[in-house]
């Protein structure tokens, strides 16, 4: 069996542009997509990367993001699975691009199954999530929704090959470490992920840094945008952002990838 890929839609967000990305509008408003990637492996079995939103965000979120990312729709890991024809208990591995509370918000649909045990992450984006929420300072991090019944985390600190046609490079912006992925498919050519050090299209065709203070200074977005742009030649390859609305339901309307 070749590898198959497929783009998980699961629901999204409304908010002010200026939250997402560097803009002078303060009127315009944007659709920011929850996403996972579905990956089934001949050897690695299936890995999904990404969770989305927590089912129970009413209550798990805080009250400032609820207020700055209101989430207008939800789909939940569980359903988006189900119409793959797949639940919690078929997958395998999860990797997770980070820990903020829009990518590891379905964590706790996987309790109980084998890959929960199997939790793949980049040890910095790990340590910088638990320090800030023990330290009170928790910013997009919610303890609640990564430190589960049963989980076990595998760290990587380095760029990594989990086998032919899967590998993850890691990303010193928006969070200490953003994983993000080099898909080799046989039909559709080479896939990067962005995750959120990338937001959109627009925003990387126009290098806007994102909106807020959730990078340091804007030269990690910078230093990780160029090193994009020479992975994207590198490798001839299509580039999927991390919150591009239009862009991932493109790639969700395609059943599989391949």
């Amino acid at each position: 069996m070749d590898m198959k890929v497929s783009f998980l839609y699961l629901g999204r967000m409304e908010f002010p542009l200026f939250r997402l990305v560097e803009t002078p509008d303060e009127t315009k408003m944007v659709r920011s997509p929850a996403v996972a990637i579905l990956i089934q492996h001949p050897t690695l079995g299936n890995i999904l990367y990404d969770t989305g939103n927590s089912p129970a965000f009413a209550t798990e979120y805080t009250d400032a993001m609820l207020h700055d990312y209101p989430v207008a729709e939800l789909v939940t890991i569980t359903q988006a699975l189900a119409q793959k024809g797949l639940s919690p208990s078929d997958i395998d591995q999860i990797i997770l691009s980070h820990l903020h509370f829009d990518h590891a918000g379905g964590l706790k649909q996987f309790e109980g199954t084998k890959a929960i045990k199997n939790v793949l992450v980049s040890e910095a984006d790990l340590k910088q999530a638990y320090f800030s929420v023990m330290t009170g300072n928790g910013g997009a991090y919610i303890r609640s929704l990564f430190d589960v019944e049963g989980i076990q985390f595998k760290t990587i600190n380095q760029d990594t090959k989990l086998a032919d046609g899967v590998e993850l490079f890691i990303q010193e912006a928006h969070t200490p470490g953003v994983i993000g992925l080099i898909l080799k498919t046989k039909h559709n050519g080479t896939l990067i992920t962005t995750s959120d050090t990338v937001y959109t299209r627009e925003s990387y065709e126009k290098e806007l840094p994102p909106g807020g203070t959730i990078n340091k200074t804007p030269e990690e977005f910078y230093t990780n945008l160029k090193r994009i742009k020479e992975m994207e030649k590198a490798y001839n390859a299509t580039l999927i952002f991390g919150h591009d609305y239009d862009q991932f339901q493109a790639w969700a309307a395609k059943d599989w990838i391949d």
